[in-house]
């Protein structure tokens, strides 16, 4: 029964509409703006980046000449 009453008072509470009184100006909508373009760019760099590795630790793809040769190059520096 108090699991009924509380149900109905959480749907009650979601479909009840009410003005929030709040306003947000055009400069933080614009630094909200340029932190999701930051975020995408990020991201896609990030991808863009580390996909191949990406690709062999999953064994999708097999390493290629050129990482057998930066492998190579880097075991001569050490």
């Amino acid at each position: 029964m108090i699991r009924k009453i509380l149900l109905l008072n959480f749907i009650s509470l979601l479909l009840t509409v009410s003005s929030a009184h709040a306003y947000i100006d055009p400069g933080s909508g614009s630094i909200i703006l340029q932190a999701l373009i930051a975020a995408l760019a990020a991201g896609t760099v990030f991808i863009k980046i580390y996909w191949h590795k990406l690709l062999v630790l999953l064994g999708i793809r097999k390493k290629t000449e050129i990482d057998n040769k930066q492998n190579l190059d880097n075991k001569k520096d050490s």
